[in-house]
């Protein structure tokens, strides 16, 4: 597996030729955190992909919810095999959730992340 890079702002990578690609386990994981953050009809080929973020959170006692969304989203990303650990922590004062998983990978290798969104 190999896909363009993303910078610290999520913003592709260029001029850098095969430099600004990564490969395996990086890619893996920026894909996870992509899908995560993308929101439901930004990928024009499929406007059903992503999470509904702007219902999910426009609304009170969504984290179930959001956490069954987040997992159906990560177990269909490409090269993730198990989700180990799932948590989600929303910040209603800045209209932020934090989550931290944790996901096995088809390179046995455990992943652990935090995402803002």
């Amino acid at each position: 597996m190999r896909v363009s890079g993303l910078d610290e702002k999520g913003d592709w990578r260029f001029g850098r030729s095969k430099a600004a690609y990564i490969t395996r386990v990086d890619a893996i994981r920026q894909n996870v955190t992509t899908r995560i953050k993308s929101f439901v009809t930004d990928f024009f080929l499929d406007t059903d992909a992503c999470i509904d973020w702007i219902d999910l959170l426009g609304r009170r006692g969504t984290e179930g919810e959001i956490l069954r969304a987040v997992e159906r989203t990560v177990l269909a990303t490409d090269g993730v095999t198990t989700i180990n650990n799932l948590q989600i922590e929303v910040k209603t004062s800045t209209r932020n959730a934090t989550i931290m998983l944790s996901y096995g990978t088809i390179f046995e290798q455990l992943i652990e992340d935090e995402i803002t969104i």
